[in-house]
């Protein structure tokens, strides 16, 4: 099948990270291994697993204009933090607002207000906070999501990790790219969840980088 060359860089490709025996213990069965199942997709199309119960996060790894890397290459230097619970309507509302358009770059706040749309139409309009900073944080541990779903999405320096085991310290950890973004589960309080933190901006970067994080609320 003939293939469009101006679409190569929308191509599909699957990763998925399943249960395996725990570090150092080779006796143990696979599923006695409690990973979290994650799947990653450079298409928009992997958004339609998350209704899997077998999948416990979904990262769609967004490749966007190289103008969008450009625009926040230096991001604010000043600390804002945007911090709201409400409808999606209060919210989109709130987003829109002289302050909060003063505080972040047009850029991000378009594409926020994209992805809170995306994430009602995934929680079904439920209530949600969602929090939108530049500030420059310090390491924080690892954390599951309290909520049923949580979107975490990263840009310019900021980044996100998750680990591959219960234990942050026994496990290996991966990081969500610029621009991507992730749906993460929540564990219902049954198990740890995919644990997961944000991270503070590299010695080497000028600016922290921007972090967004969308929960939903119960009522």
């Amino acid at each position: 099948m003939s293939r469009d060359p101006h679409q190569r860089r929308t191509a599909t490709l699957f990763v998925e990270s399943w249960p395996a025996p725990a570090p150092d213990s080779p006796e143990m069965p696979p599923l006695a291994y409690p990973a979290p199942h994650v799947i990653a997709c450079s298409n928009a199309s992997v958004l339609l697993d998350l209704h899997r119960g077998d999948i416990d996060m979904v990262v769609w790894g967004r490749v966007v204009p190289d103008v969008w890397h450009k625009a926040l290459a230096e991001a604010p230097s000043s600390q804002t933090v945007f911090d709201m619970s409400g409808t999606p309507d209060e919210l989109a509302d709130a987003l829109a607002s002289r302050a909060v358009i003063k505080a972040f770059p047009p850029l991000v706040l378009s594409d926020v207000a994209e992805l809170l749309s995306l994430f009602s139409a995934v929680t079904q309009d439920c209530p949600q906070r969602l929090r939108l900073t530049t500030e420059s944080l310090d390491d924080t541990g690892f954390e599951a999501v309290p909520g049923a779903l949580r979107l975490v999405c990263c840009y310019g320096s900021a980044s996100a990790e998750w680990c591959s085991y219960p234990d942050p310290n026994a496990g290996m950890t991966s990081t969500l790219d610029s621009f991507s973004v992730a749906f993460i589960k929540g564990s219902d309080g049954q198990d740890a969840g995919c644990l997961h933190r944000i991270c503070h901006a590299g010695h080497d970067t000028t600016a922290p980088g921007i972090h967004l994080i969308i929960d939903t609320v119960r009522g």
